[in-house]
């Protein structure tokens, strides 16, 4: 047979087995791969991130540096700036804290050194961006928190359910690592008017207290000074306890003591010169819930002198300085 006529029949055979090779689903391994070597091949990876976590950029506070104020609350606003790669709209507050760092973070608040809050709110807009939010926490900061180095700590989320904790400090730079909450000075006496009565020449007064209480966030010490008149700028005061409408009583018979059972030879004089009560000190406040032992009593007498009448009237100044243990 010729080869011509081989080569032929070999063609119609090998086309006839590849039709029916792929009728089947057989594969044909062809002359062209046997042999050959194939030691790499690579295949595609996807995923769709749907949620990034948000991230706290950097957080300040205001007022900065922080005074409180006297027997009362000061507000203190603590704000993070917020990047979301998904957006700043479903971001929200956890909670947030408000600590002394001499204490440190911790869950119990105490309103001398840490204050809790887990009902900040909402995130807000920081810019058009669409991925930048503020977010702002406030704590009613008593006039008794320790003065010194505090620090804020807040945590966010987003719908997705990631969280994320960020501990910064409150300064714009994000620089020096401190804010100072300053020390302040109060002093608060529950009577406005010691008033002693209706009284007669050489006759002595009871006994009038005088609670004085520390209204700052430092120990204090109490000082005293007396005129005469409700106006320090009224002629020759400073000579006087009371002014009367007839003659004026001079120092030396008004006199206060710490106790009420101290008899009236044995109590202080006071005069214009302000001069610090011995041995008699006022800590700072340290139960969040009443006063303690940062409030005391006085105790005054006044003895009515020989050629006064009518009515007389004088004041007493009481100041506080810091007491150094």
């Amino acid at each position: 047979m010729k080869k011509s006529k081989i080569k032929q029949i070999i063609w119609i055979l090998g086309s006839f087995l590849l039709v029916i090779s792929l009728f089947l689903g057989v594969p044909m391994i062809t002359t062209d791969v046997i042999g050959a070597n194939r030691t790499n091949e690579s295949a595609v990876t996807k995923v769709w991130v749907w949620n990034t976590e948000p991230n706290i950029t950097s957080m300040v506070v205001s007022p900065s540096p922080i005074d409180l104020t006297p027997g009362n609350v000061t507000i203190v606003t603590c704000t993070a700036y917020v990047w979301d790669y998904n957006g700043w709209q479903d971001v929200t507050i956890v909670k947030s804290s408000f600590y002394d760092i001499n204490e440190g973070d911790g869950t119990t608040a105490d309103k001398n050194y840490r204050y809790l809050n887990s009902t900040c709110g909402n995130c807000t807009s920081a810019d058009s961006s669409g991925t930048n939010a503020s977010c702002s926490c406030q704590f009613g900061v008593w006039y008794f928190a320790n003065n010194g180095t505090w620090e804020c700590n807040m945590t966010i989320r987003d719908r997705g359910g990631n969280a994320t904790t960020r501990i910064h400090l409150f300064n714009d730079t994000m620089q020096s690592g401190s804010i100072i909450l300053n020390s302040i000075l109060g002093v608060d006496i529950s009577e406005g008017v010691i008033d002693y009565g209706n009284l007669s020449v050489t006759e002595l007064s009871d006994p009038e207290s005088v609670n004085i209480t520390n209204w700052g966030n430092v120990p204090i010490n109490i000082s005293v000074r007396e005129w005469g008149g409700t106006e320090e700028s009224e002629t020759n005061v400073g000579n006087f306890s009371m002014l009367c409408d007839y003659g004026n009583i001079t120092h030396g018979y008004q006199r206060y003591s710490t106790s009420n059972f101290t008899d009236y030879t044995n109590m202080t004089n006071v005069t214009n010169t302000s001069t610090v009560i011995p041995n008699w000190n006022l800590p700072v406040r340290t139960n969040d819930t009443h006063i303690g032992k940062d409030r005391n009593q006085t105790f005054w007498r006044i003895k009515i002198p020989l050629t006064v009448g009518g009515f007389c009237n004088g004041t007493i100044m009481f100041s506080g300085t810091e007491y150094y243990n």
